[in-house]
């Protein structure tokens, strides 16, 4: 599906598919799209969940950093509207915590809900109870929301530093929007480099990139500013060099 840059996915192409034909389901991330970090605009939102209504299918919403917000107050999910049960909105622990914890949610119609629980019997009777005890304990005793408060300035202060690392190292070969929230930047470079040879760069590596864009995806949030400071000289040293 197609993203347009500061809007999100594409609803008018989704409309034209559904004219065409049947479909069964749509998935989005509405807030810091992957990986390009756009976030859905207000008028997408609503012609999503009309057009779920008219061509009777679901919305999957998976909205997995929802709490990392920077400097504004986030968009309520599309869950939170009028969608007539149409709206699946599933969000993970893992973000908040550690990649390690595999312990997501799930907000849907409760028949929806029954037959989900009874294919994941199916596949899983037991689960990890310990694990599930220990995070609602957290949940419950107001740990997780202190948690998240500390990670929030951590990430926001990581995100300012790489913006003003960026503009100092890197004004001539970039650009790129920097988002409200989330833990990732989409950067463009300049028409006169090529992200297919920075790639190819043996000196890092790029996971998530895009060749009509010319643009990558930097993650933050893992870094300190030491790993930053790095990774920037290397990302300069290799544009350098084309």
């Amino acid at each position: 599906m197609y993203i347009t840059e500061h809007k999100g996915i594409d609803t008018d192409a989704i409309e034209k598919i559904c004219k065409r034909r049947k479909i069964d389901a749509v998935y989005v991330i509405p807030h810091h799209h992957y990986p390009t970090t756009v976030t859905l605009s207000v008028e997408r939102r609503v012609k999503l969940l009309e057009l779920s209504k008219q061509f009777s299918f679901a919305i999957i919403e998976d909205d997995y950093d929802y709490d990392y917000h920077y400097t504004s107050s986030p968009y309520l999910p599309l869950a939170s509207g009028n969608h007539n049960g149409n709206v699946i909105y599933i969000g993970s622990f893992s973000k908040l915590l550690d990649p390690a914890l595999r312990i997501g949610f799930m907000v849907a119609s409760k028949n929806f809900i029954e037959q989900c629980t009874a294919f994941r019997k199916i596949i899983d009777v037991g689960g990890d109870g310990y694990m599930q005890n220990a995070l609602a304990t957290l949940i419950k005793e107001g740990e997780l929301k202190r948690h998240l408060k500390k990670a929030k300035k951590c990430y926001h202060g990581r995100r300012d530093f790489l913006d003003a690392l960026m503009k100092e190292k890197l004004g001539k070969y970039v650009s790129y929007t920097l988002p409200t929230g989330g833990m990732a930047i989409w950067i463009k470079l300049n028409p006169d480099y090529s992200i297919a040879r920075l790639v190819a760069n043996t000196q890092f590596k790029i996971i998530r990139w895009n060749a009509e864009q010319n643009a990558f995806r930097f993650g933050f949030a893992s870094m300190d500013e030491k790993e930053l400071t790095q990774a920037v000289e290397a990302l300069k040293m290799g544009l350098e060099k084309e």
